[in-house]
This record gives C-alpha cells, structure tokens and sequence, in this order.
C-alpha cells in the first residue's frame, strides 16, 4: 500500500520537533481551556498531564476537539470536579480502568487515573501515542518539547511518519487497538511498520471478541479516511473478514465479463470510487474529466456532510453501503444456458444482509435502514430508463417517494458503481448516458419541489365529501395519486385535482 501523508505540509515542523528548544504552539481556543483546567487544578497534590492523541496531534499542527488528560490520582474524581466546574454532563468510558468523559459544548475531554506516569505510557498502544506533558508546563498558549515525557520514543516515530507498537502484548490487551492501527495509518498517512502488521496478522481474529459499538465507533472513523489501498491492507492483515464474515465469500469470486474485479475487489474500488466522486480522492484508473463532468447540486456537499447519528454521516453509510452493495452476490448466483452469469435478486438479499450486519455492530436504526435503502436500490437509478428514455416524472417522483434522504446518496453510489464496474475499461457512452440519467433526476426533482405546495390541493375529507366515499386505506391511496400528479405537473389547482380523481374513479367503476 503507498502511504499518502496528509500533512506534507508540515514536514518542516515535525522534522524540527526533535529540537528540545521548541515550543508547541496551541490556538487561543484550546490554549483557554487549558488555562482553566491548569488554575482548576494548581492547588492539587496530583499532576494533571496532556497525553496520547492530542499531544500527537499538536505536533502535527492537527486541530483536534478531543484533549485527553491524565491524572496521578483518581480519574474519576478528576472528572468530577471538571464536570462539575464547567457545569458539563460526565460519561462513564471504563469504570474499571478509572476512564471517564466530559462534553463541552467545543471539546471532549477524557480523564484517566494512574498511580505512574511513566508506566502508564508504556501500556499505551503506539509508540506515537505513549507520550505526556504536565499541564503545568503550559505557558501562553505555547508548550515547549523539552516538556514531553516520551519513554518509548515517539516523537522520532512521528518525525519518520511510522506507526509501531509499544509492546508485543498491544493488541490482546485491547483487540480494538487492531483496528485503531488501521485507522490512524488512513488518517495520518503514516506506515505501519514491519513488527506491527505482523502482530495484526496474528491477532486479526480476536476483533470479533470487541463490543459492536467500539468496532462501529473505529470503523466510521476510517471510513472518513479516504487513503489510497487502506481497504486492501485492511483484507490483507486479516481484519476486513473477521469484522465482516459476511464478505468472505465474495472474496475472489468470479463476476460477469464486463466487470474488471471480482465482488470483493469490486465493492473495495467503488469505495474510492465513491471518495473520487466526493472530491476527496483521485480515480486512478480515467481521465479526471470524467469525473468532474458528474451533476452535482449546490447542496451536495452539505448534504453528504449530513448528520444522521451524533458520529455518522451520510458520506461514511454511503461509502459503507459501497461495501457492502453486493455482498449478496454469490448466494444468488445462477447461470444461463448461455453461459452467462447473473445476480438476480442480490439487492433485496443483500440489504437484508446488511441489516444484520450492523445490527451486530449496533448500528442505530436510523443508520441501519438508510444503508438497507441504498443497498436494496442501488440498482435502481438504472433502470428507470426503459428503451433508453430518461426517467418519467412519475418515475422520478416515486423514487424519491420511496428512498427518502437516501435518494441522492443512492445516485451518487450507482455512478460509484459504474466505474468500479469497468476500471481502466470504462465505456464512455455508456458513462455518459448514466451520467445523464443522474443530472436528469437531480433537475427534474428540483423542479418537482416547487411544484408540491405545502398544502395539499384536497384533502381526505374533501374526497369523502365530493365523492362520497368510504373512510380507508383507499383514500390515503389516491391522495398518493394526486401528490404523484402533481410533482409530474399534470395538476396544479384544487379543480383539476378533482377532474383527476373523477376520471381515476370512473375508470376503476
């Protein structure tokens, strides 16, 4: 896997961060709250330290909400009193191990107790993260090098951009630490060195021992990474399959001729695929022309930039859905007398799949039907245009009827598809016509919002009144009708939407 840094701009200063005379610069609005964390404690007999991944990232001029903080006493008690001070609600993280969370409105602080400093960083994880400096030492928003407690050596593992160990027994300590590996390498653009993937390899399969919401928590993270060859190392060092046993059979599973990768590969590409499309990556295999060339509203960015839990968005469940789109692939399989090979039906399988997938990674339901959605109609976007024709109105209307906040997402994802379809082989009549069809949908649906008045043209009891009709599922069924007419411009006035439902119900009589 090539590693691409993220932060090649600061090159300079990390190189420069050996130089003991340094000093850390630290923004005003984080450089305020540890001012008053720093008073808040200076009568105390215990020393508070800065610790692990905001140490790290303040060396790499990385903004970063979260502050981790680590105390020679109790953590809990710690807590308490920040929580407290701040009038600001405390989370449980690990009672056992003395761990606990504030939230303020900007930052998330986490506290842990320790009896010892020094021993406490060498239980740390990574070598890069297994670092400290006393609060104390904070002077004017600046902290100086010569500050930093580093027992294993971390600052010259950030300074040659290497993730490695602190210790052989890392990762049965804390099996998640197997995909935070994954993860921080994807967001940093830092190797794993030799020694570390090794022991990766060797413990892969003690991932599936981790709660659902820690893996989910790891997993959205890289998933916000859109570093080249991440998903392949992942597969490589044996975590991909044992987070995801469900894929395990569509690893090297052959695909119809006009796909270039088999259903594994396939789905991996159309996560970059997908990145691409988004901006956020190249697509190595075209000209970047055919990418640019993609519609794209003037919300769209704000709209994949949507929240849809308090850690998911609908970028990351899209680039999950990615994965996961034909994961039903190889139970459905048949083939022709012709030889040709087919799927049908993995959509509707594989959105069941998924569903049980993130159900076991817990997975809010909200998340859980938005990814369900974009599986189970990911398809769909080209297949709305018989004999070539661009979608109908109807058609248009009703796909946005049914696919709610995942209809844009899914357009997008069905592009992402394409490419990771046909690779280096790309048809570019075929991509222009899809492409089309997408634009086409985007635009007509637009149109179809100014159409819909917030209040409806007749209402259920003007269908009873006028018609006389019964109370029932049927009313609400030709209100549908009369909502389908007009997002398609067939009415527009509360007149014609009675001439359309006499005419509906004349020829029903």
């Amino acid at each position: 896997m090539k590693i691409r840094s993220e932060y090649s701009l600061v090159d300079f200063w990390v190189k420069a961060v050996t130089n003991k005379n340094l000093l850390l610069r630290i923004d005003k609005k984080t450089a305020a709250l540890l001012e008053d964390l720093r008073r808040l404690f200076s009568e105390e007999a215990s020393e508070v330290y800065l610790v692990g991944g905001f140490l790290r990232n303040l060396v790499l001029k990385k903004p970063t909400a979260d502050i981790d903080l680590c105390i020679t006493g109790s953590g809990q008690a710690a807590s308490a009193k920040i929580s407290g001070y701040f009038k600001a609600p405390q989370v449980v993280l690990d009672a056992g191990n003395d761990v606990f969370r504030v939230i303020l409105p900007a930052f998330q602080l986490d506290i842990s107790g320790t009896a010892d400093i020094t021993a406490n960083l060498t239980r740390r994880d990574f070598k890069l993260n297994a670092m400290a400096a006393p609060l104390s030492a904070v002077h004017q928003g600046s902290l100086p090098v010569q500050a930093i407690i580093d027992p294993t050596q971390g600052l010259p593992d950030i300074e040659n951009r290497v993730i490695r160990v602190t210790s052989a027994d890392v990762f049965s300590a804390d099996p998640i630490r197997l995909l935070r590996a994954i993860r921080l390498s994807a967001e940093l653009g830092f190797a794993l060195d030799g020694q570390t993937q090794s022991l990766i390899t060797t413990h892969a399969a003690l991932i599936s021992t981790v709660a659902g919401e820690r893996i989910r928590e790891e997993l959205l993270k890289l998933l916000e990474t859109s570093q080249p060859g991440i998903w392949e190392k992942c597969l490589e060092l044996g975590l991909l399959l044992n987070i995801f046993p469900e894929l395990t059979p569509c690893c090297r599973h052959p695909q119809p001729y006009e796909h270039t990768w088999d259903v594994l590969e396939h789905s991996i590409k159309t996560m970059y695929a997908l990145d691409a499309i988004l901006g956020r990556s190249v697509w190595p295999y075209q000209n970047p022309k055919i990418i640019t060339e993609i519609y794209r509203e003037s919300g769209f960015e704000k709209y994949f930039a949507g929240k849809i839990s308090g850690t998911s968005s609908i970028r990351t469940l899209t680039k999950l859905a990615a994965l996961l789109h034909d994961i039903a692939k190889p139970q459905t399989r048949s083939t022709d007398p012709d030889g040709r090979i087919r799927f049908t039906g993995h959509p509707l399988e594989g959105s069941r799949l998924s569903s049980q997938i993130l159900t076991r990674l817990r997975f809010s339901k909200k998340e859980i039907l938005m990814v369900e959605k974009m599986v189970c109609y990911h398809l769909r976007p080209v297949q709305m245009n018989p004999d070539g024709q661009l979608p109908s109105a109807k058609a248009i209307y009703r796909y946005f009827r049914d696919l709610g906040e995942a209809a844009e997402s899914t357009l997008y994802l069905s592009l992402a598809d394409h490419l990771a379809t046909d690779g280096p082989n790309l048809m570019v009549a075929n991509w222009q016509e899809h492409v089309n069809i997408v634009a086409h949908i985007l635009s007509e649906q637009k149109k179809q919002l100014t159409r819909l008045v917030p209040k409806r043209l007749v209402t259920g009891t003007d269908l009873i009144e006028r018609f006389n009709l019964r109370p029932g599922p049927r009313i609400r069924t030709l209100l549908g009708e009369i909502t389908e007419a007009q997002a398609a411009g067939e009415i527009k006035n509360r007149q014609e939407a009675f001439k359309f439902i006499s005419q509906r119900l004349e020829g029903q009589a």
